[in-house]
């Protein structure tokens, strides 16, 4: 195993990279500090232009699109130059970001539905799947020559097997001093940080999660208020079942929003939490929050990160 740098990814030479990781770790974030050290010219010099997707994105296209539609989607302002852009697809880079939140498998081998390859995807314009305009990007069967940068938690790892890829890569999370230096930063005041950094450190349980970059954030903002406020005698939490209900604790007191009982929208939420982790059910959807009596109100936008996409064509 050996560790590498951002400017690494692609080696010498350009065509599909994977990059893995559990959840939390750091991937989407790797992928924005890659695209930020590109537009900023410290890296890869020889790219010209970078299309940057997210599954969870893609997942609203319902019908056949084509290449140049998704890049015109996000890029609107490329109308005019996508043809000329194109005709150099050696200096072009796709990332696809999330593929464990596609809803839809890719079958990157030959399946019997798509029994030849080389006809899954006819050209940029052409109209397909959106699993067929990957799919073709991935075997350089559109625009040969550009490159890929794929990105995925290991459960969807499987259909990439068989690909031929230039590097796979795993973000392994934070080493014993990102660790320090992560709660360190989180806190300004230097006397409050070794604080919480010597507790932690005396609690196996929550130094040893702290190798994942989210669980280390949930854990600063709940033990932030106890160390800044040791006069209201709340107890650190010693487990992880303590440490999320602390979590949540301080959301709903801190930050409420109208419900007419949180409560009940908390189980329900928890419910459907639950039902996910049962069925590796990463995104929730309409269909999901209606079957659990759940409503996109004002509580539940509290709690979550993205909101909900609306369908389209």
């Amino acid at each position: 195993m050996k560790k590498i740098q951002p400017d690494e990814l692609f080696g010498t030479t350009f065509g599909t990279t994977v990059l893995s990781g559990i959840a939390g770790i750091g991937k989407t974030t790797m992928v924005q500090n890659f695209l930020y050290r590109w537009a900023t010219g410290k890296i890869y010099p020889q790219i010209h232009f970078v299309f940057h997707f997210k599954f969870r994105d893609l997942n609203v296209i319902k019908e056949e699109t084509s290449l140049k539609n998704m890049v015109l989607e996000s890029y609107p302002y490329l109308q005019d130059v996508l043809d000329r852009i194109w005709e150099k697809p050696e200096h072009l880079l796709f990332v696809f970001d999330g593929l464990d939140e596609f809803k839809d498998r890719i079958e990157f081998t030959d399946s019997d539905r798509n029994p030849d390859p080389r006809v899954s995807c006819p050209g940029p314009e052409g109209l397909c799947p959106v699993a067929d305009i990957v799919r073709s990007l991935v075997h350089q069967q559109v625009l040969i020559g550009c490159s890929v940068l794929i990105t995925s938690r290991p459960t969807a790892l499987e259909s990439l097997d068989h690909i031929h890829t230039k590097l796979w890569a795993e973000i392994l999370g934070f080493f014993a001093e990102g660790r320090e230096d992560y709660i360190r930063r989180f806190f300004p005041d230097e006397k409050i940080a070794a604080e919480v950094l010597r507790y932690v450190k005396e609690n196996d349980i929550l130094y040893t999660m702290c190798f994942n970059p989210s669980y280390c954030w949930i854990l600063c903002c709940t033990l932030e208020p106890i160390f800044k406020h040791p006069e209201h005698k709340q107890p650190p939490p010693k487990t992880i079942t303590q440490l999320y209900s602390s979590y949540i604790y301080n959301i709903l007191k801190n930050h409420p929003r109208e419900s007419e009982s949180p409560r009940e929208v908390m189980l329900r939420a928890g419910e459907m939490a639950y039902e996910g982790v049962c069925n590796r059910t990463i995104v929730f959807d309409d269909d999901h929050l209606s079957h659990h009596q759940l409503q996109p109100s004002t509580f539940i936008s509290g709690f979550m990160m993205e909101i909900l996409e609306k369908d389209i064509g």
